[in-house]
């Protein structure tokens, strides 16, 4: 080896690369080199030394990435499997709610009270036994989007909205002069005679919920929505047609949206008070986060809204009954499915009580969504009802009278186009001339 300036001694020759190379512990390597300089692995070993020392920086950064991609690696191979997910997803969300509530706690006032009086619209995010759906960033948007939404309906409709002094006109409203002279045989059957006390208490926990193509919004803040007009066409049906007398409350229980069931379970207290003989509570929603294709089911022929029973458990508070109440649901949803198939989506189990406890029968119906109108859902309640009817015959035989003749049959429009059509055939028949002048067209 021929090394600079003459040098021909090999630690000579790594002393001078060592100054050259300007490191600053040449000094403590020197007597080893100068002691070890016949081995070959020397100069390696020193060349190693220095080009790490050199880009130490740029082998932290690959360091520090390489790590990071085997833990990003690690929790997306841990992720791929559905209970590792579930697991972490609930830890994060416990470990979440625990902190929060801990440093609402700690304060000497809860700011999430002052959030919710600026901005009205936090109040849906109340804690889980005020909300029996789900809280949805759709329907917070939504919520938000309502007050500028614009119902797109008739005409006439737009002008109500401008004029107030039109709202009460309705074009269809017509006057029916009744011929008293009409046969009798042609009135329908008779209904039997009321139960002399409610056996079905209804009520409704969020009063102002509607039905958004009916009311262009998905509630009425301070107002009766849509879900009362359904209990009240469920009332009708079980009076009207079944004899059995209902007792229901409109009492608005969610003016202050976070305290719905606070109100709600006085209002169900009372109820079953004053009609110590109710057998069913129902509490009547509506159900939210649904598209319009989800929301929507044919019963022979008709559009309805689809029905689904919400019951709550003992997880949060104690409630060691709620397996009645759960039972009970279930049988009043096979029997919906059997009669009216596609009617009913089943039973769902909750972590709140919902008032249920205050009755082994006490349940919660969701009666359509946001995404049906009120008629759909009134026409789910009175299909409900005939099975509410045939579930009380089997509760209470001794307080129930018998139904009317062809009660809890779903009109067939076609069917009721025939008979119709044939009534008119056996008039034609019977008396042409007077049918005629009665009917000039």
């Amino acid at each position: 080896m021929i090394s600079p300036r003459g040098c021909s001694n090999g630690s000579v020759y790594i002393r001078y690369l060592i100054n050259r190379l300007g490191m600053g512990f040449h000094n403590q390597l020197l007597p080893f080199i100068e002691f070890r300089d016949n081995r070959k692995g020397v100069m390696i070993l020193y060349r190693l030394r220095y080009y790490m020392h050199r880009n130490r920086y740029a082998l932290r950064r690959v360091t520090n990435l390489s790590a990071c991609g085997i833990i990003i690696i690690t929790l997306l191979l841990g992720l791929s499997y559905q209970p590792v997910r579930q697991a972490l997803y609930g830890s994060l969300i416990s470990l979440a709610e625990k902190g929060t509530d801990l440093a609402f706690r700690c304060s000497e006032r809860d700011p999430r009270g002052l959030l919710r009086a600026g901005i009205p619209v936090l109040a849906w995010a109340g804690s889980g036994e005020d909300i029996p759906e789900l809280v949805t960033p759709r329907s917070l948007f939504s919520a938000l989007l309502a007050p500028f939404r614009v119902k797109m309906g008739t005409p006439l409709e737009l002008v109500q909205n401008e004029i107030s002094v039109l709202r009460g006109y309705d074009p269809e409203a017509l006057v029916v002069v009744v011929d008293p002279r009409e046969n009798e045989s042609n009135q329908p059957p008779s209904s039997p005679g009321l139960t002399e006390k409610a056996l079905v208490g209804i009520y409704h926990t969020h009063t102002g919920e509607t039905y958004a193509l009916s009311d262009g919004t998905e509630r009425l803040t301070g107002k009766r929505g849509g879900v009362v007009t359904a209990g009240e066409a469920l009332k009708k049906e079980l009076e009207d047609v079944y004899g059995m007398r209902v007792a229901h409350s409109t009492r608005i229980n969610d003016a202050k949206y976070s305290t719905s069931y606070a109100e709600s379970e006085k209002d169900a207290r009372s109820l079953l008070e004053d009609n110590p003989e109710i057998q069913i509570l129902l509490d009547i929603h509506r159900d939210a986060g649904k598209s319009r294709q989800n929301s929507l089911v044919k019963v022979k022929g008709q559009e309805c809204a689809p029905i689904m029973f919400v019951v709550g458990s003992g997880a949060r508070a104690p409630f060691p009954t709620w397996k009645q109440n759960y039972d009970f649901a279930r049988e009043l949803a096979d029997q919906l499915e059997k009669e009216y198939p596609g009617l009913c989506c089943g039973v769902k189990v909750k972590e709140g009580r919902y008032n249920q406890f205050l009755h082994p029968r006490a349940i919660l119906v969701e009666m359509g969504s946001v995404s049906n109108s009120t008629e759909e859902a009134e026409r789910s309640a009175r299909m409900l009802a005939g099975i509410i009817a045939g579930k009380m015959r089997d509760i209470a035989p001794d307080k129930v009278k018998p139904a009317a003749p062809g009660a809890g049959k779903t009109p067939d429009p076609e069917q009721e186009g025939v008979k119709a059509s044939v009534h008119q055939d056996a008039e034609i028949q019977a008396d042409p001339e007077n049918y005629e002048d009665n009917n000039p067209e």
